[in-house]
């Protein structure tokens, strides 16, 4: 059937099954990929994924470490509890400040106290979490003024993870 093929004809074939046997290899590359959408670029300098905030990327990332990695490392969990004490203390301060903004007063006035302690800390310094923080903080968090505050956090920015 080949025989009576024209040069044009056959050259159009092989350029066909050329295209055919890549486009075949293509397939079989992408099906082996991975795809993520991390919603922002990696930065090595800053060593994280800068983005929208509260979109979940690290969250992401420490989940998939968890169920398919080794777990954390002893360094690895101190540092995320001290993240956590950072985190507690960076919410209450946002909450202090928006109270102020959003003219809520405390329920008692003695807390005015216990949140300029809180505010007296820059909170990405914090290591531990002891008292008098822990009580200030526990305090403020039950006083009816804060509660209202934390109920408009949607006219400022408080992270997710703040309750």
């Amino acid at each position: 059937m080949n025989c009576c093929e024209s040069m044009e004809s056959k050259n159009r074939k092989r350029i066909n099954d050329e295209i055919e046997r890549q486009l075949r290899l293509d397939q079989r590359n992408a099906n082996r990929e991975l795809k993520l959408l991390l919603l922002g670029k990696w930065s090595i300098t800053q060593g994280r994924l800068p983005g929208t905030a509260e979109s979940g990327k690290s969250t992401f990332f420490k989940q998939m470490r968890i169920i398919y990695g080794n777990g954390f490392s002893e360094k690895k969990k101190r540092e995320y509890i001290k993240l956590v004490f950072q985190n507690i203390f960076m919410a209450m301060q946002s909450m202090i400040k928006a109270m102020d903004k959003l003219e809520i007063s405390y329920g008692q006035k003695e807390q005015g106290e216990l949140a300029d302690l809180v505010m007296s800390i820059h909170y990405e310094k914090v290591e531990v979490f002891e008292d008098p923080y822990v009580s200030a903080i526990k305090t403020l968090w039950g006083d009816a003024g804060i509660q209202k505050c934390y109920d408009r956090r949607r006219e400022y920015q408080l992270t997710d993870s703040a309750k």
